[in-house]
Formats: C-alpha cells, structure tokens, sequence
C-alpha cells in the first residue's frame, strides 16, 4: 500500500502503487493511502468544478471546525438527529434505487436508531473527534447492530457498558440481531470482517474500542444496506451505475448525481454538527464523491483516505493508519 501527502483532494486514481511527498499546502493537508495509486491534481480540480447549483444553494452557516457551539458534547444528541435527518432523506430515495437496480433495500439508519440511540448515551463524544465516513452499512454489522462496523461478536465482548445496557432493556445480543426478517435468507456469516480490521484500530489507539468511541464517530454518508436478490451478495453505492445500466430502464447518470448529492449533504451536515478535527475517508468510492466538496466547503480541514478496511490485512491497515494520524498531530 503506499502513502502520499498531496496538495490536492482525491478524485478517480490510477493503477501503479508509489510513494511520494508533493509540497504542502499552507492551509490543509490531504493524505492519501490507497492501494491503487495517487491522484491527479486535474481530476480533482474537474470535480471540485463540476459541484452543482443545488449543492451550493443547500449550505447554510460557516465551518464549524473549532466552534464548541455545536459539538456532540455541547449538545449530545445533535449528532442523533442529523444521523436521523440523513437516513429519513435515504428512505425516500429507497424505493427509486430498488426500481432501477433490482437490489434488496433495507435502512439500517433509521431501524438500527433502536440500539444506536444507547451506543450515543454510552459514549459520549468528546470535542473535535476524528470523524470516518464509510461506504454503507453491510449485512453483518450496522444491519444487525444499528452501529456502524459493529457486528455482534464486538458489541458483547468490546462494547460492555452498551452490552450490559441493552440487556439491561430486555434486548438480546444474539444473531442476527436487529436485522428485520426479509434480509435473515441472505444472512451467511456470524461476523463482520470490516469489524476486526476497525477495532483493531480503534485498541491500538486508544487502548479500548470504549474508550476510543469517545474520540471516533462514524457517520456513513448512505444509510442503506443493499442485496442482490440472485446472487445474494451485498452491494454498495460503487455499484450503481454499472447495475443500472445493465438493466437500462433508468438514467444512470440521473440517480448517481441523486446518490452523491444525498451522499454530500450527510457528510457536510455531519461536518457541521461535530465539529471534528480531521476526516477520514475509507475507500476510493467515498473519497472520489466527497473529497473535493470537503476540499471547498472545509478548507481548513485534514482529510485522510484510506483504502476500505474490507480487505485490508488488519494489523498493518490499523497501524498505518494509527501512524499517519499521529504523524499529522491529529490523535489528540
């Protein structure tokens, strides 16, 4: 895997894997670690170009970076709610991405509020958390847990005070959780894989994943959870365009453009809320969709992409990303 510090944001990249410093910009720093190469300062300036109208007109206020005003702490459950907001716009989008892409749609965002709501009250956000934006739930983590890579097996053995919470209510720790009764059949596994990969990073940081909870939020950008009812495989945002133009009964360009905005806005509100001292991309999907509007609309922002834990071998993906946010001063 390689690393590179740039002085752009990330856009489409290239096959070649190399290491390099270009020279940094005196008000951000963008990091890339992805396996697939480094990024063209032209295609970032093309997409940061191509950001549309509609995006521009729905911002309101200023760069909350810094300001305690809105931090999950000063208000604890301003968090929930924007997660709530997103996911409600998703399921109104829901029925149009089942239609063109044939998928299986579930919302774990607004049925996972179920569990999430006492993950938020166990842990606390301190001011200025690191905040990672992922691709979307999966079918063995947020799908039965409500929390994003989160499977079961971690809510019982490195979540206690939520798990003991949880039973305190009456609820059961016991697969598949909270995952409603039509996404049981495409259920093969018993864990999550992005889960080891993530917990691992969250220990070695902060020693507990409890503790590290306090300092990390994961805010998805899309909340919903996609299945292919053939193959019964799980399916994310990336797969869109190429799923619906193979079926041809819908503009895919149309719900792409619909896809990314919805995908934005979650982002930027979720940037606004918290008020996070860096951001953290996992995987090029994410990075290509949000890095050059985070880029214009936080300029003062770090950004970190990082490859997708999903396939990543666990030890050496949590240690170098531990590593390059240490480097930068960022894991206060």
């Amino acid at each position: 895997m390689s690393l590179a510090i740039v002085r752009c944001v990330a856009a489409p990249c290239h096959h070649g894997s190399e290491r390099a410093r270009g020279e940094l910009s005196a008000h951000r720093e963008f990091i890339v670690h992805l396996p697939y190469g480094l990024l063209r300062e032209s295609d970032v300036e093309e997409r940061a170009h191509a950001m549309t109208t509609r995006d521009r007109s729905e911002r309101v206020g200023s760069p909350a970076r810094g300001a305690g005003s809105r931090s999950a702490r000063a208000g604890g459950d301003s968090w929930g709610r924007t997660k709530l907001t997103a996911a409600r716009r998703w399921e109104r989008f829901a029925p149009e991405i089942a239609a063109a892409t044939g998928w299986q749609v579930w919302n774990p965002g607004l049925y996972g509020e179920r569990w999430h709501r006492h993950f938020r009250a166990a842990y606390p956000l301190a001011r200025a958390p690191l905040a990672v934006f992922g691709l979307n739930p999966g079918p063995y983590g947020m799908a039965q847990s409500g929390i994003p890579f989160t499977d079961l097996k971690r809510v019982a053995e490195r979540l206690p005070r939520l798990a003991a919470e949880l039973e305190r209510r009456g609820e059961r720790l016991v697969l598949p959780g909270l995952a409603p009764r039509s996404l049981h059949p495409y259920l093969t596994r018993t864990f999550e894989s992005s889960a080891v990969r993530v917990y691992r990073f969250l220990e070695l940081g902060w020693g507990s994943a409890e503790e590290a909870f306090r300092h990390v939020v994961v805010a998805n950008p899309c909340s919903l959870l996609f299945m292919e009812p053939t193959t019964r495989k799980n399916r994310t945002p990336a797969d869109l365009v190429r799923v619906v133009r193979a079926r041809g009964t819908h503009d895919a360009r149309v719900l792409q453009a619909e896809m990314a905005r919805l995908r934005w806005r979650a982002a930027e509100e979720s940037i606004r809320g918290l008020a996070p001292r860096a951001a953290i991309l996992f995987g090029r999907d994410v990075a290509e969709v949000l890095s050059a509007r985070l880029a214009e609309a936080f300029p003062a922002l770090p950004v970190i992409a990082w490859e997708h834990p999903a396939r990543a071998v666990p030890e050496t993906w949590a240690r170098g990303l531990l590593d390059a946010l240490r480097e930068r001063g960022l894991l206060g």
